[in-house]
């Protein structure tokens, strides 16, 4: 790296020193527990977790991450050359391994593996991240390989780092409320602007701009706008399509600070709309109230889906006629493509079922489909983000959940 610009860094770093080293111990005593010697980390929410390090384009042959030792409890950082300037201005990477980017990645690979044994790690019991939109899975297993003809055991282990990251910091904590206010703010900010002959890409330069403005970066995922027809796309980015009086909007998005994401949706009528459509809002506005009144601290992870699904049960919702999804996932760091992390509260495993502990931030959605041809409309739905607290559950983006008027 070169020192010169490490000594110009002149911005303030999102999180103090002593943090990133609480937060490699307690990553060293996962791996301690699980029995790891080492462990090569390319998830990129990972190493930005461990490190700081935030960059963009994740591009096939790339081979960026970092190794960490557990015994000594050093990492050492890899990148091509490339991206030096990045790295110095990365003030916890203070040990770096670069490759040259002019070979393919494939040399790139056992190139870096050399590096690594070298330095007599490597050896033992050693995992390796296959999943995480991050270093392609291909030279990760490549690295592994030159690790496994050195005498070592290679276990794939992709959640032993996501799992000490579900329960966050009161640093994090800190941060993740500040994100949860500014997605309040963007949603309110948007609805303000919302009336007809606006744009989806309008509402979403709008939304984008007020986060921008806020101290945000990019999100791990576009913001997702429909209307009228449109509405029911809940996956589908802004259109130029034009909003008209009787449309029903739906508008999801999450405010990323330092990478710490809050996921907040909610949908509005434009003017006078059909009744049912409030109806169906009405019924499920007070799902989040329940869910932050049927939960404990200690509460497996799963006791959030079971007060929802108790909640829309007694609402009268014909659920099997309009869920589109009633769930949620838990949240944190991340990059792009994706915002959510692998824990639902309906899990997919009965095994990945956490204890809700303080410090745990999590999403819950109520969002529908409708195909009986209401005018103005094909879905909607709104999101909450909750942090669990010693006291209990918390709402962090409270807002109105029910189908509020725009462009009046």
């Amino acid at each position: 790296m070169d020192q010169g610009l490490r000594e110009r860094i002149d911005w303030e770093q999102p999180f103090p020193p002593e943090e990133y080293a609480e937060r490699r111990e307690r990553v060293r005593q996962a791996l301690r527990g699980a029995g790891y010697d080492g462990m090569l980390v390319t998830a990129p929410r990972d190493y930005h977790y461990l490190t700081g390090h935030d960059h963009i384009w994740q591009y096939r042959h790339a081979v960026i991450g970092l190794y960490f030792d557990t015994e000594s409890g050093r990492i050492v950082f890899f990148d091509n050359t490339s991206h030096k300037v990045l790295i110095s201005n990365t003030p916890e990477i203070v040990d770096i391994l670069y490759h040259s980017r002019s070979i393919p990645a494939g040399e790139q690979a056992t190139e870096l593996a050399a590096k690594i044994l070298a330095r007599g790690w490597g050896r033992g019991r050693v995992a390796i991240q296959t999943w995480g939109y991050g270093c392609h899975p291909d030279h990760v297993r490549a690295i592994g390989r030159c690790f496994a003809e050195a005498g070592a055991e290679i276990v794939e282990d992709s959640d032993l780092i996501e799992d000490v990251r579900l329960y966050k910091s009161a640093r994090e904590i800190a941060v993740m409320r500040q994100a949860a206010d500014i997605s309040v703010a963007a949603m309110a900010v948007a609805r303000g602007f919302m009336r007809p002959g606006v744009s989806e890409t309008e509402i979403d330069g709008v939304i984008c701009h007020e986060l921008m403005m806020r101290g945000c970066g990019h999100p791990g995922i576009r913001t997702m706008i429909g209307s009228g027809p449109r509405s029911g796309c809940h996956h589908s980015p802004a259109t130029h399509r034009r909003l008209k009086e009787g449309d029903v909007v739906h508008v999801d998005f999450g405010a990323s600070l330092h990478r710490y994401h809050a996921n907040i949706s909610r949908s509005f009528a434009v003017g006078e709309i059909d009744p049912r459509w409030h109806d169906l809002f009405d019924r499920s506005a007070g799902c989040s109230q329940a869910i932050v009144e049927g939960v404990k601290p200690g509460d497996p992870f799963s006791a959030v889906q079971k007060a929802a699904d108790a909640y829309i049960a007694a609402s009268g919702v014909d659920r099997a006629r309009y869920e589109w999804f009633i769930g949620g996932y838990t949240l944190g760091i991340a990059f792009p493509p994706d915002w959510v992390h692998r824990h639902r509260p309906d899990p997919f495993e009965p095994a990945n079922d956490p204890p809700m502990q303080p410090g745990m931030v999590f999403n819950f959605e109520v969002q529908y489909d409708v195909f009986d041809g209401w005018p103005g409309g094909s879905g909607g739905g709104w999101i909450d983000s909750y942090l669990m607290t010693e006291n209990g559950l918390e709402i962090l983006t409270e807002m109105p959940r029910n189908l509020a008027a725009v462009g009046g």
